[in-house]
């Protein structure tokens, strides 16, 4: 019995970490004295909370596409938690951007027309392929914003 308990820790710690973020950026940690390389301002979000807007951000490369970052946070002081990254990528090859999504998040838990989306026990991610002619938008939440993900996935 006690080689059983044994395998399983050994298999158990075999699998890889999920993702908690994407790049530098993590749903867990991430706050806003750590978006020192864009440009933020105070925004008003969707639903009338007062956070803050980061653009301008180093780009992330997605596979063979090149993602714009945008950062949203919860409020305007230093200590202001990360709540949606987006993903803007121009020039999008919609294929690679999805080969990409799924080999790093896995399998989508639902396709629609130009549409996927994604999951694990951090975050929800939407990906719009394309959004317009030639672009592409990826969400990525954590798990927290429910009402942004429902308005998300109802669009």
């Amino acid at each position: 019995m006690r080689w059983l308990a044994l395998l399983m820790i050994v298999a158990c710690s075999d699998r890889a970490p999920e993702f908690s973020g994407i790049g530098q950026w993590r749903f867990t940690d991430s706050t806003l004295a750590d978006a020192t390389r864009g440009k933020c301002q105070p925004e008003e979000l969707g639903d009338g909370r007062k956070g803050t807007w980061c653009f301008g951000n180093p780009p992330y490369q997605l596979g063979p596409n090149n993602a714009a970052v945008d950062l949203y946070f919860l409020g305007t002081e230093p200590t202001a938690r990360l709540i949606e990254i987006q993903l803007q990528v121009r020039g999008c090859d919609e294929q690679a951007l999805d080969r990409w999504i799924t080999s790093n998040f896995g399998p989508a838990i639902e396709r629609r027309p130009a549409r996927a989306f994604w999951k694990n026990s951090f975050m929800w991610i939407a990906a719009q392929m394309p959004s317009q002619p030639g672009r592409c938008l990826v969400h990525l939440l954590p798990l927290s914003e429910q009402a942004e993900i429902a308005r998300i996935k109802a669009q």
